[in-house]
């Protein structure tokens, strides 16, 4: 209005003004004409002049004061404000649409909390919300109503004023929080029932992609580093199993893929020996157990390559390590190896069961010894005396015959029994007085294969084809690194 009013007394002083300029013209027409009345004239033109120019100072005044009047007056009102808005769509901008925040399920751990208007896409990504919400707040609810178009929970604790109610949003076809009393006034708590299994599965379903091989104490630290809620262990370890079921492989589901992982390892690399048996049927020869849910054992032959490393020769899993299985082993084993007897292969055992008379039906004669740290064990079950503990090392590391007659009359006076049960076994096969010159190798223990069992330890409890890909890894990532490591050694002999 008053601006207006402003305008309006603006252009009358302007018309006022046009009437003045053209009365001035007339009267100048006149001056000429007059002649001697124009100075008279021109003093009369230059007092309204001035009188002009002040009514222009007074009207500007006069319109600026009104003109903060009216801005005042708008601020007043709340139509003026620096506040940034979310901006509305241009197809929208002629109707009064309301922003709220909205659920999203990619946000991390703590980027998103809970607020009144808040909008989800479904009632389940509400509940989902409100699980994360109460761990990481440390506090329980319980549901006091829970259907298909709304929910409401209530602090767990009676004397707690907290409460949420999220309900369908018809309008914009969603799920909103209408009411939330976010405060509490109870304590917070470690131990938290809403953390259940399921949701320890989903959280360490990307831990365990990152660090396959996670225990079950450091998931439990995890836990409470990052979500600040104590788990069980019984709880830890039953969700870990499962979540390493969907990370690796069903068990089950994996034997039926064992041939189609036989073609493979044999398209990649060729010239490689892979067979595969459904019926029961040092280089060192060992054993292993495996930790999957169908158990098993792993045969394996491993030697020493020139470096005295071990080199990994050949591995397979079987049903039960009997003589049966040893010698399906065996066999191909010698079909690879070649003639044991010109190549000069010599075997360390374990004195597994059945691996003996195996061996002497598929390599007969073939030049084998056992393994003195076994055979050491088996003594130690019957005889707990230190010195007869120590007299089985005497006489294994004696290296001429006399030494080794000395030590056995000597065990003969302590203990007859213990003296019988040492003589029975072949001298040839555990005292180096009795080796063969034949085989370069000093060692009378198998080492080789006990080292190889320990690297795969971490591999042994895993489904079928994920622990043969993970050992076949294991064994090419060694060969390649011994063999960057032996390239800058030039010359007939190795570093050893």
């Amino acid at each position: 209005m008053y601006l207006l009013l402003a305008m309006r007394k603006r252009d009358t002083d302007a018309g006022e003004q046009r009437d003045g300029s053209e009365q001035r013209d007339a009267e100048a027409s006149d001056e000429r004409d007059a002649g001697g009345e124009e100075r008279d004239v021109a003093d009369s033109e230059e007092e309204k002049e001035v009188n002009s120019d002040e009514t222009d100072a007074e009207w500007f005044i006069n319109f600026s004061c009104m003109l903060n009047e009216v801005e005042a007056e708008v601020e007043t009102d709340g139509y003026h404000s620096e506040e940034l808005h979310i901006p509305i769509s241009s197809d929208n901008e002629d109707e009064d649409v309301e922003v709220y925040p909205q659920y999203s399920q990619s946000s991390g751990v703590g980027e998103q909390k809970l607020e009144l208007g808040m909008e989800f896409g479904t009632l389940g990504e509400f509940k989902s919300a409100l699980r994360e919400y109460s761990i990481l707040m440390g506090r329980e609810f319980k549901w006091k109503k829970n259907d298909k178009q709304r929910a409401r929970a209530k602090c767990k604790k009676a004397f707690c004023d907290w409460e949420i109610y999220c309900a369908k949003n018809e309008v914009r076809n969603s799920f909103q929080i209408k009411t939330f009393k976010h405060n509490h006034n109870c304590c917070k708590e470690v131990n938290n029932k809403q953390a259940n299994r399921q949701w320890v599965v989903s959280k360490l379903e990307g831990k365990l992609r990152m660090q396959p091989t996670l225990k079950c104490v450091e998931a439990l630290e995890y836990f409470k580093q990052e979500f600040g809620v104590h788990i069980e262990v019984t709880k830890m370890w039953r969700a870990m199993k499962e979540e390493k079921q969907l990370v690796e492989g069903n068990e089950r589901k994996q034997y039926a893929k064992v041939f189609d992982y036989a073609h493979e390892l044999l398209r990649s690399n060729p010239g490689s020996t892979v067979k595969i048996n459904t019926m029961p049927s040092p280089e060192g020869l060992d054993g292993c157990f495996l930790k999957s849910a169908f158990g098993g054992n792993l045969l394996s032959a491993v030697g020493l390559d020139g470096n005295n490393h071990i080199y990994v020769i050949a591995y397979a899993v079987v049903d039960i390590e009997n003589k049966d299985n040893w010698k399906w082993f065996l066999t191909f084993l010698h079909e690879d190896l070649g003639d044991y007897i010109q190549n000069g292969w010599n075997f360390m055992l374990d004195m597994q069961k059945g691996l003996i008379p195996a061996l002497q039906e598929v390599m007969p004669g073939a030049p084998h010894r056992f393994c003195v740290l076994h055979l050491w064990k088996n003594f130690t079950k019957q005889w707990k005396s230190k010195e007869l503990k120590g007299i089985v090392w005497q006489c294994a590391k004696s290296t001429i015959v006399v030494e080794f007659e000395g030590h056995m009359a000597h065990l003969k006076t302590i203990n007859c029994q213990a003296w019988e049960y040492l003589n029975k076994w072949p001298k040839q096969a555990w005292t180096k007085a009795h080796f063969s010159a034949i085989p370069k190798v000093y060692n009378i223990c198998n080492n080789t294969c006990e080292v190889f069992n320990s690297r795969i330890l971490q591999y042994r409890c895993k489904p079928i084809i994920t622990m043969l890909e993970e050992i076949r890894s294991y064994i090419m990532r060694t060969m390649a690194a011994r063999k960057v490591k032996l390239s800058g050694k030039p010359g007939p002999l190795c570093p050893v």
